[in-house]
C-alpha cells in the first residue's frame, strides 16, 4: 500500500484500476479545487486556466504504458515507439494528503508558486508507465511562442518540438537541431502560459498531431512528479500584453545575464584566419567605415585543441596582436570547446583530469571519448568538485593577454538517447537523462567567471541557464535563404536566413534575449552577395550583430571581397552603420530585458496576436517594425503592419494599417523594409563614431569620447497626441502641441551632455513643423544654424531647418532636470 490510498488491483498495465476494490477509509477528493488561475476538477476530470481566452479540458493527462518496461530503452516523446499503449484517466477517486489520486493510479496535485499555479503529475504509481503527458487546447490558426530555439519557425503551431538533441540521419547535418530546448509554451491570442520545470526528455506536440491540442509528452514517470507552472497576463487585445507571459517565465527561472555594452557593436570574424588576416580585416573595416568593437578568432588559433596558447605560427606574438586592437577600438573573443585531447600536447592536461575525476564517463566510471570534429577528447565534468577552478587556470592563459570572450562550441554530446537506448553518460552531478541540457550551465559559467567583463555567444541552452549565458548563436545554418525542413529527397536542410530568424525569434520568446547568427550561414562555405546582404541587413536590427562564418584558408563573408558583387560592402557599411547608431535603444532594451525578461526583439503575433503579420516579421521594443526579405531575387516584399500608423524608415510615407491587410513595400536589395511608429521617440546616437570602446589609434573616432559618445538623438515623425519615452538611465521626453507650437519636455541620464531632437515633417500632421520658424529652450530663444557642423558645435541650443529632407534638428544641453523646449 502507499500512504492513505487504495491497495491496488493487480491488473495488467494498460487497464485502469480497480476502483471497486479500495478501502473505506480513502478521502473522497473536493469537487474542485482552485488555485490562482487555475481550477482542477474531479469527476469528469478536467483543468481550467483561467486567462482572458481560457484554457479549457477535460481527459488533459495521458499516460504512456508498456507490458514490460526497459530500463535501457528511450522510449520517445514524440511518440515512435509501437509498443506505448495510451490511456487517459477519467476521474480522481481518492485524496491522498494533498494528492488529488486518479482511477489509474496517477496523482495530481496543485498548489500555489507566487506566479499562477503549480500542477504536478506523479505517474511513477502506474504499472508500466514510461511516458507522461499534459493535453491543453489550441484552436488551428492560433499562434504558439516559446520552446526555447526552433529553427522551423517562431510560431511553432504544427510543429513537434523536442527538448533534447539527438543523432538523427533524416538532417542534413546529422542532428535534430535542438541546441537549446525551454519547456514553455505561450498562447499569446488567449493569454496563457505554461512551463515544464523538468530535466527530463520530452517534446512539445504543438497541433501537428491533433489540431485542437498541445501535447506536452515527458520520459522517465519513474523518477517522480512532473511540475507545469500555469500562468496568465492581461487582455491579449492590448498589443504587448503577452510579453508578460515572458516576464512570468522569468520570474520562475532566473533573469538574462546582459552582454557587456561593447557587444552591441557589430562583430566580426573568419573561420581560418592568421594575425595578417585580422589586422587586414579591422584595417580595410576602419577604411571603409564599418563601425565595431568585436573581433572573434575563430579555429584554429590554439598549440592544440585547448591548451588556450596562441600558436605561434598563425599569431606571432599574440600579446602584441591583442594590444594593437584594443588601440584601434577592438576587444578580441576566441573559438573554445569543453574537450581534452589524448595526443601529446594535451596528454598531460587529460591524465590529470582523469585522475581527479574531472571528466564525463560511462555507467561504469570509465572517461568517455567523445568523438567531437576535432576528437576524440574527454569532456569536463564542471559538476566535479575542483573542476571549474582547474579548467580556468588553463582559460586564464588566454584572458591574461586581455581576451575578452569566447565563442563557446560544442559541448552537448551528452545525449540522452543514442541508438535507441539511453546513453549511459554519467555526471557527478546527474545521468545523461538530467545533463543533456544542465551541462551548458556549468561550461559557460566556467567561462563567464573565469575573468572580468567576458563576453560569451555559445551554441547551446536550456532553461534556467540565461542567467550564466551573454548570447547565442544557432550553430551552423545553411549559406542560403531557404527554410529549414525537407529538401524534397527525405533529408531536412537546417535553413538558411528563414531559420536564423526563427531561431532569434523564438529564443526571444523563450528568456534569451540575445542573439547572433553567423551573417551568411556558416553550412556550405561563404554565400552568394544577395544572402550576404539580405542577412546583414536583418542582423542590424538584432542584439548581436556578427559577420563571419564558413569557409577554407582565405574564404570570408568579408563582403570587400573581391567574391562579393560591386556595392556589398557599402550596403554592409549602411545597415552595421545603422546597428550601432541604434545602440542606445538596444542597451536600454538590454537592460529591461536583464531585469525582467522582457524580450528585446520579439515576433509580430507574439505582441499582436490577432494581426495577420508573416512570423519572418518582427519588432525591436515597441516602436520598430522589421520585415526581412528572405526570397531570392526579390525587389518589393507584402508585409502586413501591425494595427496603428507607421512611417516608412525610409522615405518617411506614413501608413495606417488594420493589421489585416498587406501593403507592398519596396525592397531593391539595399533596401530592409523597415518602419518606426508615428509620434514614438525613438533614440539612438546623434553622431558617428567607430566604436564602442577607447580607442588610441590615429583617426578612429569612439564613443568613448563625451564628444561622440554624449550625444543622444530622438527621432520621431509627431502626430500632435501626447507621446513620450523614459529610458532606463534617466533620459526622457515627453512631445505634445502646446497651441500652434509643439512642445517637448526632457531631461537627460548622466551619461548624456546633449539631445538632439530629429522631427521627421514628411507625414507629421503637426503643422508647426513643416514651415517652423524657431526654437527656445528654457524660454530663450535659440540660433538658427546653416548646416549639421553648426548643429554640433553650439553650446547652450539651436535649430537646423533641412527643406529638402523635410527634417527639423533642434540640439539642447540637458541633465537631470526636466527642461521645457518649444518649436515655433
Amino acid at each position: 500500500m502507499w500512504p492513505g490510498s487504495c491497495k491496488r488491483a493487480a491488473i495488467a498495465p494498460f487497464l485502469l484500476l480497480a476502483i471497486a476494490s479500495c478501502d473505506a477509509s480513502s478521502t473522497p477528493p473536493p469537487a474542485e479545487l482552485a488555485v490562482g488561475p487555475v481550477i482542477l476538477k474531479s469527476d469528469p476530470l478536467a483543468i481550467r486556466v483561467d486567462a482572458p481566452v481560457p484554457l479549457d479540458q477535460t481527459a488533459f493527462v495521458e499516460i504512456g504504458t508498456v507490458a514490460e518496461v526497459d530500463p535501457t530503452h528511450y522510449y520517445d516523446p514524440r511518440d515512435r515507439d509501437p509498443d506505448v499503449t495510451w490511456h487517459a484517466p477519467t476521474r480522481a477517486v481518492a485524496l491522498d494528503g494533498d494528492w488529488f489520486v486518479l482511477d489509474d493510479g496517477t496523482r495530481l496535485r496543485l498548489g500555489a508558486d507566487g506566479t499562477g499555479a503549480l500542477l504536478e503529475l506523479d505517474a511513477s504509481h502506474v504499472p508500466g508507465a514510461v511516458l507522461m503527458r499534459l493535453v491543453l487546447p489550441r484552436t488551428p490558426d492560433e499562434p504558439q511562442f516559446g520552446f526555447g530555439e526552433v529553427g522551423t519557425g517562431a510560431n511553432a503551431a504544427g510543429q513537434i518540438v523536442e527538448m533534447q538533441l539527438r543523432v538523427d540521419d533524416t538532417y542534413a547535418s546529422g542532428l535534430n537541431e535542438t541546441h537549446a530546448p525551454v519547456p514553455l509554451a505561450l498562447w499569446p491570442a488567449r493569454g496563457a502560459g505554461v512551463f515544464v520545470a523538468d530535466r527530463r526528455p520530452g517534446a512539445f506536440d504543438v497541433g501537428a498531431t491533433r489540431p485542437t491540442a498541445m501535447l506536452a509528452t515527458f520520459t522517465l514517470p519513474a523518477r517522480g512528479p512532473l511540475a507545469a507552472h500555469l500562468f496568465v497576463s492581461g487582455d491579449p487585445a492590448i498589443p504587448g500584453t503577452a510579453l508578460a507571459l515572458v516576464r512570468a517565465y522569468t520570474a520562475l527561472t532566473a533573469p538574462p545575464a546582459v552582454p557587456p555594452r561593447w557587444a552591441f557593436a557589430p562583430m566580426q570574424w573568419r573561420n581560418v584566419g592568421t594575425r595578417a588576416d585580422v589586422l587586414a580585416d579591422v584595417q580595410a573595416m576602419r577604411d571603409l567605415g564599418i563601425p565595431g568593437s568585436t573581433v572573434w578568432i575563430d579555429n584554429p588559433w590554439q598549440t592544440a585543441y585547448n591548451t588556450f596558447e596562441f600558436d605561434p605560427a598563425r599569431y606571432a606574438d599574440a600579446a602584441a596582436l591583442i594590444t594593437d586592437l584594443e588601440a584601434r577600438g577592438y576587444h578580441v573573443l576566441l573559438w573554445s570547446t569543453p574537450y581534452i585531447g589524448t595526443g601529446p600536447a594535451t596528454a598531460a592536461d587529460y591524465g590529470e583530469a582523469a585522475d581527479r575525476g574531472y571528466l564525463v564517463t560511462d555507467d561504469v566510471g570509465i572517461p568517455i571519448a567523445f568523438p567531437w570534429q576535432n576528437g576524440p577528447g574527454g569532456m569536463i565534468d564542471f559538476t566535479a568538485p575542483g573542476a571549474t577552478a582547474w579548467w580556468q587556470t588553463r582559460i586564464r592563459r588566454a584572458t591574461d593577454l586581455g581576451t575578452h570572450g569566447f565563442k563557446l562550441d560544442f559541448g552537448e554530446e551528452i545525449l540522452p538517447e543514442l541508438g535507441g537506448n539511453l546513453f549511459p553518460a554519467r555526471t557527478v552531478g546527474g545521468d545523461a537523462s538530467v545533463m543533456h541540457r544542465l551541462y551548458a550551465r556549468g561550461y559557460h559559467d566556467a567561462y563567464r567567471t573565469a575573468a572580468p567583463d567576458q563576453f560569451l555567444i555559445t551554441r547551446a541552452g536550456t532553461w534556467g541557464e540565461q542567467d550564466v549565458n551573454t548570447a547565442l548563436w544557432p550553430g551552423d545554418l545553411d549559406n542560403d535563404l531557404r527554410r529549414a525542413g525537407d529538401d524534397g529527397s527525405g533529408t531536412r536542410r537546417v535553413g538558411g536566413l528563414p531559420a536564423a530568424i526563427a531561431c532569434g525569434l523564438s529564443l526571444s520568446a523563450s528568456g534569451y534575449p540575445f542573439f547572433g547568427s553567423d551573417i551568411g550561414g556558416y553550412r556550405g562555405g561563404p554565400p552568394d552577395s544577395e544572402t550576404l546582404v539580405r542577412w546583414a541587413e536583418y542582423a542590424a536590427l538584432g542584439t548581436i550583430m556578427q559577420l563571419g562564418g564558413g569557409g577554407g584558408e582565405g574564404d570570408t563573408h568579408n563582403p570587400w571581397d573581391s567574391r562579393y558583387a560591386t556595392g556589398s560592402a557599402a550596403i554592409y557599411q549602411r545597415y552595421a552603420r545603422l546597428h550601432m547608431d541604434l545602440v542606445p535603444l538596444l542597451w536600454d532594451l538590454a537592460q529591461r530585458a536583464g531585469a525582467d525578461g522582457t524580450p528585446v526583439t520579439r515576433p509580430t503575433r507574439l505582441v499582436y496576436p490577432a494581426a495577420g503579420s508573416d512570423d519572418d516579421t518582427f519588432l525591436v521594443g515597441d516602436d520598430v517594425f522589421v520585415a526581412p526579405v528572405v526570397t531570392a531575387g526579390a525587389t518589393t516584399r507584402a508585409v502586413i503592419l501591425p494595427p496603428g500608423p507607421w512611417i516608412d524608415w525610409w522615405t518617411g510615407a506614413l501608413t495606417m494599417s488594420d493589421g489585416r491587410t498587406a501593403i507592398t513595400a519596396a525592397a531593391p536589395l539595399d533596401t530592409l523594409p523597415l518602419w518606426r511608429a508615428a509620434n514614438a521617440f525613438v533614440p539612438g546616437f546623434a553622431r558617428a563614431a567607430d566604436t564602442l570602446l577607447p580607442a588610441t589609434a590615429a583617426g578612429v573616432t569612439s564613443y568613448a569620447d563625451p564628444a561622440y559618445g554624449g550625444e543622444l538623438a530622438m527621432r520621431i515623425t509627431p502626430t500632435g497626441q501626447p507621446t513620450s519615452l523614459a529610458l532606463v538611465d534617466g533620459s526622457g521626453a515627453a512631445g505634445s502641441l502646446e497651441g500652434t507650437a509643439y512642445s517637448i519636455q526632457y531631461q537627460l541620464g548622466a551619461s548624456w551632455h546633449h539631445v538632439t531632437f530629429d522631427l521627421d515633417a514628411r507625414a507629421t500632421t503637426v503643422g508647426v513643423l513643416t514651415a517652423p520658424t524657431g526654437a527656445e529652450l528654457d524660454g530663450a530663444d535659440l540660433p538658427q544654424v546653416a548646416d549639421e557642423a553648426g548643429l554640433f558645435a553650439c553650446t547652450t541650443g539651436c535649430w537646423l531647418w533641412e527643406p529638402a529632407a523635410q527634417r527639423l534638428r533642434v540640439r539642447v544641453v540637458g541633465d537631470d532636470r526636466v527642461r521645457p523646449l518649444l518649436i515655433r
